[in-house]
């Protein structure tokens, strides 16, 4: 079955797809281990025809026909795998070797080989989730997630910079307030210093006392002025970006496709919003200001020491050298810790988010102290990063205060001989040992600069990471009137694009048709809403409103034609009025009452004490679970949709409540197309049509009756429901 065939291999890229002839390259792979089972190279390829193994030499060690294999497999080894095909006549042969790195791509190849073996489309996941950086090959944060060593500070600093073009008239005002700040600042050594030189020293000149006093008085209360209106500027600019960056971010957010929200918790997506906000906030309100007016006043203050005396200038300012170096030198590490903080943070929230949205279950259950313990796994991570990253800054600060502190010695020690040889005057000295608290202060503060830097840096880029995400695609908005055909043109869908729960599903609805949805739990009934929705599309086939593939249409159009009533509604903690409306804003209050009693939610409405004003609490709980589904039918009425979608809309109610809840559905169906999931199958005698999923693919289609009579998969549905009930009755 293997042979040998020397040929030259294509220099394609891995995963690249499908080509013109049937012999280039549907799956490309590289792995790790040598046919004698020591590191080396070998290629896997996999065409429309074959499986082949190319050695570095050009070589072809193995090959075996598509049309021979029944199956493949990866075999488990020590450190690694083994890729395998069973053949039709039941041999299992091995391909070649991997390391463990590489098992995840070798199982999709595997998928893949088998996908082909059956004639299948081709559909699998080359592209695993990111562990290390592409670039310098550390090992993220998160998975797919941004490698904070390679981030640019200054492309993040730009962007945030960006959100003050609303504001540009308030940042000119705040950048001049900082110069004249700079200037103020620069007077009083000089005032000193003039106070030390013609006042003190030469006795004399009482009036030149009092008239430096008065300007050393005005500079003061000018200072607190513009200090006064410069931190008015700041908070209004770092309160409006903060806002900007949180209305920005929740906006990305709420665009984004549901398969991001797949990957991520709540709790993660919550902290971006509000503590990477936070820390954005406290760099511009706190390290912002401080930064501009010390560099501005730095480099004034060392233009007028090098005025003063040259010499001592050069003497006193060369500690700063090893200041800076020790700054930029631990950027980056103290940068990366405090990203790794964030990341325990959210982390943090996350379990924080579950943990209370699951408080009944944990109470259920009684596991507070189990729950409690991943609480305190969890604090005691962020503790650590925190200690670690502060631990580390602190170190460097006070390297950084040693340092600096010796500019203060330096100037005693070269100055004060100026002084004492009469090389400079007492006035000039007194004025240099001022400006130098001015030099020294600001560069020891640097480094809590490059600490607020850091965090805000790190907070920044997970801000950016989420609006930069692929949001869905909405297209533009135009009216598209839908009568509400819907065709599935053997359609494809897997979460996981290697394991696909959608295998090949066609059918038709035509408007006005009531569809029901039937098969065991993981059949697909569920996916196939989603894929109706929108909320995915599919990997392959199309899927057609009114004969137009549906991806052609404008989503919130689309939306805006199906209406959703769900096993468990979700209300918003609003009014009883504000939740029907929901779906119609600007509705009035007659309509919200019409769509009430056409719900049958009217009467229990008007039995609250307030009404339809009644608070129905955090995700209506306030309310039964007949009262939050009577709502939602209402919401879906008032919202009028050509499309009906009821996903067990009846189920865990009592009799009664279902009773009510038929007749309103009964209302809302009429004149739509509808789609039903009932967990009663008696439920759906009443639908034109009912499609019968196994496995996700369409086994029967046909009336209640039809495949009743027929006794196939849905007639043994029934009779195992029927069974199961007869044994609940004579339970009770």
């Amino acid at each position: 079955m293997s042979g040998t065939q020397v040929v030259q291999p294509s220099d394609l890229k891995e995963g690249e797809g499908l080509g013109r002839d049937a012999e280039e390259p549907l799956i490309r792979l590289e792995a790790d281990i040598g046919p004698e089972g020591r590191f080396g190279t070998r290629i896997l390829e996999v065409t429309a025809s074959r499986v082949r193994v190319w050695e570095p030499d050009g070589v072809v060690s193995f090959q075996v026909p598509l049309a021979d294999l029944k199956s493949a497999r990866n075999e488990p080894l020590v450190g690694g795998g083994r890729l395998e095909v069973t053949t039709k006549s039941g041999e299992i042969v091995p391909v070649l070797a991997y390391s463990m790195s590489l098992a995840a791509k070798f199982s999709e190849a595997a998928r893949g080989i088998e996908q082909l073996a059956r004639g299948e489309a081709l559909l699998i996941n080359l592209k695993q989730e990111r562990m290390r950086c592409a670039k310098c090959d550390r090992l993220l944060p998160e998975k797919d997630g941004i490698c904070p060593a390679c981030v640019s500070r200054g492309a993040t600093m730009l962007r945030i910079a960006r959100f003050l073009r609303p504001y540009q008239n308030q940042a000119i005002m705040l950048s001049l307030l900082s110069v004249l700040t700079t200037v103020l600042n620069l007077a009083p050594p000089y005032i000193q210093g003039t106070l030390v030189d013609q006042v003190l020293t030469a006795h004399r000149n009482i009036g030149l006392l009092f008239g430096l006093m008065a300007a050393w008085l005005l500079v003061l209360a000018s200072s607190v002025g513009i200090q006064i209106l410069t931190g008015r500027l700041i908070a209004f600019l770092a309160a409006n970006i903060a806002a900007d960056l949180r209305s920005g971010v929740y906006r990305a957010i709420e665009f984004l496709q549901l398969a991001y929200f797949d990957k991520k918790q709540v709790g993660a997506i919550t902290s971006r919003v509000t503590q990477d906000t936070d820390r954005v906030w406290g760099f511009l309100v706190d390290g912002v200001p401080y930064f501009v007016t010390n560099a501005l006043l730095l480099f004034g203050v060392i233009g007028f020491l090098f005025y003063v005396n040259w010499f001592l200038a050069f003497c006193i300012l060369a500690p700063i050298p090893v200041v800076c170096a020790i700054s930029v030198f631990f950027w980056k590490p103290v940068s990366q810790m405090y990203h790794r903080g964030g990341q325990k943070w959210a982390r943090f929230h996350m379990h924080l988010n579950e943990s209370l949205s699951g408080i009944r279950v944990i109470k259920a259950f009684a596991q507070e102290d189990l729950e409690y313990g991943k609480f305190e796994h969890r604090n005691r991570e962020l503790r650590d990063a925190g200690v670690r990253a502060d631990a580390k800054w602190y170190t460097i600060f006070g390297a950084m205060t040693f340092f600096t502190s010796l500019g203060v010695l330096i100037n005693w020690t070269v100055g004060g001989y100026l002084v004492y040889a009469h090389k400079m005057t007492l006035g000039d000295f007194w004025r240099v040992n001022a400006y130098l608290g001015l030099v020294y202060g600001p560069l020891q503060w640097f480094a809590m600069i490059n600490n607020w830097f850091s965090r805000a840096m790190a907070g920044a880029e997970r801000i950016f990471e989420v609006m930069d995400a692929d949001p869905e695609r909405y297209g533009e908005e135009a009216g598209y009137p839908i009568t509400g055909a819907v065709s599935f043109e053997d359609v494809r869908f897997g979460y996981d694009k290697s394991n696909p729960v959608i295998k090949g599903m066609t059918f038709t609805a035509q408007p006005g048709e009531m569809i029901g949805l039937v098969g065991k739990s993981g059949a697909g009934k569920s996916t196939t809403i989603n894929l109706l929705c929108r909320f995915y599309e599919p990997d392959a086939g199309t899927i057609k409103l009114d004969g137009k593939d549906y991806r052609e249409i404008p989503l919130k159009e689309m939306r805006r034609q199906i209406g959703l009533v769900l096993q468990e509604p979700f209300l918003f903690n609003g009014t009883i009025a504000d939740n029907i409306a929901y779906g119609k804003p600007g509705a009035t209050f007659e309509e919200i009452v019409e769509a009430a009693k056409a719900a049958n939610a009217h009467h229990f409405i008007l039995a609250k004490p307030d009404g339809y004003d009644t608070m129905v609490g955090e995700r209506g709980a306030k309310l039964s679970g007949g009262e939050r589904q009577r709502i939602s039918i209402a919401r879906a009425i008032l919202h009028n949709p050509r499309i009906l979608i009821l996903d067990e809309a009846t189920s865990s109610v009592d009799v009664e409540t279902e009773k009510q809840i038929q007749e309103a559905v009964g209302r809302l169906v009429e004149g739509r197309t509808t789609f039903a999931i009932a967990h009663r199958l008696s439920t759906l005698r009443n639908a034109t049509r009912l499609i019968v999923l196994e496995k996700g693919e369409v086994k029967e289609m046909g009336t209640h009756a039809e495949l009743m009579e027929r006794q196939g998969v849905f007639y043994n549905l029934v009779q195992t429901q029927s069974a199961i009930n007869e044994i609940i009755g004579v339970g009770t």
